[in-house]
């Protein structure tokens, strides 16, 4: 079954994931994966830039929050489930000038998911941060034309970027229930280009 869902608009947000629940009636997994990366020069006018910003954190961010608060609810009266957050190394090291929303998006999805875990997990909430660098997507793609191919794969440890399915198997792995006590905890997986 495919939903549609507007993650700029909290309203579309929030009756998302009621009409999942409805449906279904019991979530035991959330993945929050949907992103934008809205390239916005610091040297654009004030409403502009401002505006660029606030759609980052709309979908980004506040999506995100969003329908982390409603799952744990969820979560609480139906004996825990597990949230599985998408970050972004550019969380943890940064970004260009021209994704300094993006980056402190993301920083934000970390700060979120990590409450959550210390503060929910007695109600069985288990809650992740996976933080993928350069991954072979549209998104990546994108970034590649501006700058190159050098620009994103220059700082890689690893010969290749991973495939979308490389992140794809890990949060399978996480949402298996087998990792547990990693609650938490953040999970690298960026090709060895920013480790900490």
């Amino acid at each position: 079954v495919l939903y549609q869902c507007d993650f700029a608009d909290g309203l579309d947000v929030g009756s998302f994931f009621n009409r999942v629940l409805k449906d279904f009636k019991r979530i035991d997994v959330i993945v929050n994966n949907a992103g934008v990366a809205i390239k916005s020069d610091p040297e654009k006018n004030d409403i502009d830039w401002i505006d660029d910003w606030l759609q980052t954190m709309d979908v980004n961010l506040n999506a995100t929050a969003l329908l982390c608060k409603k799952a744990v609810a969820h979560y609480k009266t139906s004996g825990g489930g597990i949230i599985i957050n998408i970050a972004s190394r550019a969380a943890f090291r940064g970004d260009t000038q021209d994704y300094l929303a993006y980056a402190a998006s993301k920083a934000g999805v970390v700060g979120l998911t990590r409450s959550i875990a210390r503060a929910y997990g007695k109600d069985g909430i288990k809650a992740f941060i996976v933080a993928p660098g350069f991954v072979r997507t549209e998104m990546a793609q994108e970034f590649i034309d501006e700058y190159g191919m050098d620009y994103a794969t220059t700082d890689l440890a690893l010969k290749e970027m991973p495939e979308p399915a490389e992140i794809a198997n890990f949060v399978t792995f996480l949402a298996s229930g087998m990792a547990d006590h990693a609650t938490g905890g953040t999970f690298d997986i960026n090709s060895g280009s920013y480790v900490h």
